[in-house]
């Protein structure tokens, strides 16, 4: 048996990952009264206990072993968004009305149901789907550019931020469910919608939507907390992505995805990351395995 120095070990992601999950195994306890797959549910999260214990274990010198550990996060967050679906629409209780309320104080209305109605333009509504169409992109792009260019270490750094905002927002989300503008008001039928970005955007969600998962919203707030973890080593590449981030953030209410408190909370949530990012994992940290 290798000796404990010889394993990958613990890292700060596993910990708030183990958290997280854990977490997700209560919400399927208690809707498990409306939520028939929970069964399922709660076999999927033991399973991932198990492959996190099983990856710690690995040995130091397995490079697929290192690879995993460092992704394996962005693995889990379709996974979890696919779970978040199948309890929301258990459920079936979402806080739809209590946010419109909030647009209505904050805003004086209902952005997502009447800016594109006011602006249907259609080169703004291609430049703005083509920002939401970046999403992973630039979650995953950020990483993956600090990894090759910088080290590993600011890319497990980044990895770890932009976990804490989906982890976050996946938990806002199972508490507090909500479903979005597109489950309650007209869908667009302008020349906005007719163009090729919002047609593939409508196609893609169309597809794989999770019910309830609009507050706050995970796009943004993996997307800005993934461009601000690039500020400090990559300035250019914060540079080219901040516009994109704020078309995003943009499109998610002019595309009727979210509302507007939900974009804003997302930007909420990526903020926190970023602010407690370093803190909390340098109280979680361990010694780690050499790059």
């Amino acid at each position: 048996m290798a000796e404990l120095s010889d394993r990958l070990g613990a890292r700060p992601v596993d910990a708030v990952t183990r958290v997280f999950v854990l977490a997700m195994v209560v919400v399927a306890l208690v809707a498990s009264t409306r939520v028939g797959e929970w069964p399922l549910l709660l076999a999927s999260d033991a399973l991932v206990l198990v492959l996190l214990e099983l990856l710690e274990r690995a040995p130091r010198t397995s490079r697929v072993a290192r690879v995993a550990a460092l992704w394996y996060p962005f693995v889990l967050v379709p996974a979890y968004y696919s779970q978040l679906g199948i309890i929301g629409l258990g459920v079936g209780h979402a806080r739809d009305l209590m946010v419109q309320r909030w647009e209505a104080v904050l805003l004086g209305g209902q952005p997502s149901l009447s800016w594109h109605l006011a602006m249907p333009a259609p080169a703004l509504s291609w430049v703005l789907h083509a920002c939401y169409l970046a999403h992973y992109a630039i979650f995953i792009g950020v990483p993956l550019w600090l990894w090759l260019r910088v080290g590993r270490e600011e890319c497990e750094r980044a990895i770890f931020t932009i976990s804490l905002a989906f982890f976050f927002c996946f938990l806002a989300s199972a508490v507090f469910p909500v479903a979005g503008p597109g489950y309650w008001f007209p869908a667009p039928r302008g020349p906005e919608s007719r163009v090729t970005t919002a047609r593939l955007v409508h196609r893609i969600i169309d597809s794989g939507s999770a019910y309830g998962t609009a507050f706050p919203s995970s796009h943004v707030a993996a997307s800005w907390a993934a461009v601000l973890m690039a500020v400090r080593r990559a300035p250019v590449l914060a540079a080219i992505l901040t516009p994109v981030a704020l078309g995003l953030a943009a499109a998610t209410v002019y595309g009727q995805f979210h509302y507007a408190v939900d974009a804003c909370a997302g930007a909420a949530v990526a903020l926190a990351a970023y602010g407690c990012g370093d803190w909390l994992r340098t109280r979680l940290a361990r010694p780690a395995f050499p790059p």
